[in-house]
């Protein structure tokens, strides 16, 4: 596989160094204040979900394996976490979305050393809007049969251990293309051919999603997470570009190269 995992951690690390920058730091007081208010209804929501469904599930277990009750309810737990997690990213990446794409665009004009572009509009994030929520529905429907299946399957005796890596792998590719999709869209790639570009680069997208999953999964940390990821992934996008730019040179041919 091509890339570097330690390359993709770095790119988080910028992301978290941009967004405290001046310029960039009114760009967290609206992700923070909408991730706040879903934090709490989320936990609210998971609180009652988890008393009444493992009551549900224990209840069809056969008294032959009910010894095996603690790993079903770590099982469970497990699958009430991931529920929370996706729901949490996709309702805030949802209502955030034309924000994002818009503070992409911001940060790719500060890493290009170009900063003569105009001061925070209202009126070009709203023209966003149409644009960036039809991307985000893409994602979720990308994404969502893939959860439903690992869900269902990690219900299976024998399957769930295997089923709890495979969360985490998919958690971090889908990480991967939640927030470097905000360059590629800003850019006119497509969601198929954006998906293609990470393939090339699979371990460095891999490092930088995994890492942004673990991050947001931290209470509080994980508020700043999503926000840094955007920037994050703007400096993938833009370093990643002119590694290929330089390697293409070198070789003599273009390679494939994000859309401009």
């Amino acid at each position: 596989m091509n890339g570097s995992m330690f390359r993709g951690f770095s790119y988080l690390i910028q992301g978290f160094q941009i967004i405290f920058q001046p310029g960039f730091r009114l760009f967290l007081l609206v992700p923070i204040t909408v991730n706040i208010a879903l934090f709490v209804l989320l936990i609210m929501w998971a609180k009652s979900l988890f008393t009444g469904g493992m009551a549900y599930l224990m209840a069809w277990i056969p008294e032959w394996l009910a010894f095996l009750e603690w790993l079903f309810w770590g099982i469970y737990l497990l699958a009430i976490i991931m529920t929370i997690f996706y729901s949490f990213v996709a309702a805030a990446n949802l209502l955030g979305a034309p924000f994002y794409g818009y503070l992409a665009e911001k940060v790719e004009i500060r890493l290009r050393g170009k900063d003569d572009s105009a001061p925070f509009s209202l009126r070009h994030l709203l023209l966003l809007i149409p644009k960036t929520v039809k991307r985000e529905l893409q994602k979720i429907l990308y994404y969502l049969p893939r959860v439903i299946a690992l869900l269902i399957l990690g219900l299976i005796p024998g399957l769930n251990v295997i089923v709890a890596l495979v969360w985490i792998v998919f958690s971090g590719w889908m990480m991967a293309i939640q927030y470097i999709d905000y360059p590629a869209d800003n850019h006119d790639m497509s969601f198929s051919d954006m998906r293609k570009y990470l393939a090339k680069r699979r371990l460095t997208a891999f490092g930088f999603g995994i890492f942004t999953f673990g991050l947001t999964l931290l209470p509080l940390l994980n508020l700043f997470a999503l926000p840094a990821a955007v920037c994050g992934a703007v400096a993938f996008w833009v370093k990643e570009d002119a590694m290929q730019l330089n390697i293409s040179s070198d070789a003599g041919n273009e390679g494939y190269l994000p859309k401009r």
